[in-house]
């Protein structure tokens, strides 16, 4: 048994890595119940676990995709008890907010860019309204 107890801390930082990634998940299906984005499938691959969910709008789906990283974030007051269980959610926090392929900062991105077209779009709409209603004598300030 002696010769295996430099594997304890490695089984320790494995489960409190798992941890880690199922709580953040979890902020994702709670959150996404909270705003009412329905989530379809939750499930596990190479990269950790996942959730397939509804679409909804840039708002929510941002709110949605920041929550498990942000919860991460906040668990990083675990340090003090347990180092290994706040580093395991930094690097979640971390490498989760970049906006890489897959990841919740991409996620968060797109709904911004998303965003920013819709208001776009509501400016040149309201502003194209003034110019007819201006040209038909309609419009008074």
């Amino acid at each position: 048994m002696r010769n295996l107890e430099w594997f304890l801390p490695i089984l320790q930082g494995i489960f409190l890595g798992l941890l880690a990634m199922t709580l953040h998940e979890v902020a994702h299906l709670l959150t996404a119940r909270l705003v009412g984005i329905r989530v379809k499938k939750v499930g596990l691959r190479w990269k950790g676990l996942y959730t397939v969910r509804d679409p909804g709008s840039p708002r929510d789906n941002a709110i949605v995709s920041l929550a498990g990283p942000l919860l991460n974030l906040a668990l990083l007051l675990m340090w003090h008890w347990s180092p290994t269980f706040g580093l395991a959610n930094l690097c979640f926090f971390g490498f989760n907010v970049l906006p890489i392929e897959g990841s919740d900062g991409e996620r968060v991105w797109k709904c911004w860019l998303q965003a920013q077209k819709q208001t776009q779009a509501q400016e040149m709409a309201s502003i194209a309204v003034r110019r007819f209603h201006l040209r038909a004598g309609e419009f008074t300030d």
